[in-house]
């Protein structure tokens, strides 16, 4: 059954990322209003994958987060599909009275930043005017979901080129409390998501490393042949498979909190993300370090989302 959930999202979720939204894509850096970026978010909207976070979507579908996340990070995604989908989405169906906080996700895709209240007003992804700007922070006795003001967003260039950053500035514009028990299980699916992102990111990095050991030729001999090479490699993958797991096992708790199992689950995802991403530089030598290959791009995505991943399992803990 799981592995014909995985063929049913790859076939339709996979392809249309692949289709509009390759890594060359990725390279333009386009906000969230741009015509291109609207175009393909209303097509998310309008085929349903915004609900991909909902119980009903879960219920039936749920072992294919991790495809979909995947797909996300092979893709690297510029908009911000994951907060909107597996946590804007999901909140607002837990607690209907979030209408007041929340803007139409359709219309303006949300980019949330997950902390604790006693946090400076922190960086959150910039997407453009169009997009809303959210911030989960976790307090003593609950958590405070707030919208803040496009126009007061401090931007600065970042370390991701694809996605910059902003820092949030000024008063919130509506805000609602919220319980743990409506938060916690929905942040422990978005987790979930940003993992799967993780670990498609830095898998399309290493497959990029073994495609070019195979072809890439000293001393007469392909370089994926020399042990210094290859065996770095599989050491690699090995460790990218055994954070899928991870977070295979992550996903099938979703009932049932479990704090424990998701900063394991970050811990081996971003360790093994990490290692692949520097692998793949490494292997591609010189060129790997230049601005025209995309190894460079993974390699800070990777870096980004594992930084988030941490932040977000951490909330998770008691």
């Amino acid at each position: 059954m799981h592995s014909e959930i995985r063929t049913l999202l790859s076939s339709t979720f996979g392809r249309l990322l692949e289709d509009r939204h390759p890594a060359a894509y990725a390279r333009r850096a386009l906000p969230a209003h741009d015509d291109a970026q609207r175009a393909l978010w209303k097509e998310l909207a309008e085929g349903g994958w915004l609900e991909a976070g909902s119980e009903a979507f879960q219920a039936e579908y749920g072992p294919g987060t991790l495809p979909m996340g995947e797909w996300a990070g092979r893709a690297l995604l510029t908009l911000p599909y994951g907060a909107s989908a597996f946590l804007a989405r999901v909140l607002l169906e837990q607690a209907p009275a979030l209408s007041e906080v929340l803007l139409d996700l359709a219309a303006h895709p949300a980019s949330i930043r997950c902390d604790r209240a006693e946090d400076e007003a922190g960086w959150i992804d910039d997407y453009g005017p169009s997009a809303q700007y959210l911030r989960l922070s976790r307090r003593d006795g609950g958590w405070i979901l707030a919208r803040h003001d496009p126009a007061m967003l401090d931007p600065a260039q970042g370390l991701d080129p694809t996605v910059a950053p902003a820092r949030l500035r000024g008063p919130a514009l509506a805000q609602a409390a919220l319980p743990g028990e409506q938060v916690l299980p929905a942040l422990q699916t978005h987790l979930a998501f940003l993992l799967a992102q993780l670990a498609g990111a830095a898998g399309a990095s290493l497959d990029l490393a073994i495609a070019y050991a195979k072809e890439r030729e000293q001393f007469g001999r392909a370089i994926g042949q020399f042990q210094a090479i290859k065996h770095p490699l599989v050491d690699a993958w090995i460790g990218l498979d055994n954070g899928r797991y991870a977070v295979e096992a992550l996903l099938r708790s979703r009932a049932a909190l479990d704090p424990a199992l998701a900063a394991l689950a970050t811990r081996v995802t971003a360790a093994a993300a990490r290692r692949a991403v520097k692998l793949s530089i490494q292997v591609h030598g010189g060129i790997g370090f230049s601005w025209e290959h995309d190894a460079q791009l993974y390699l800070k995505r990777a870096y980004r989302l594992a930084v988030e991943a941490e932040r977000t399992a951490a909330l998770l803990q008691p």
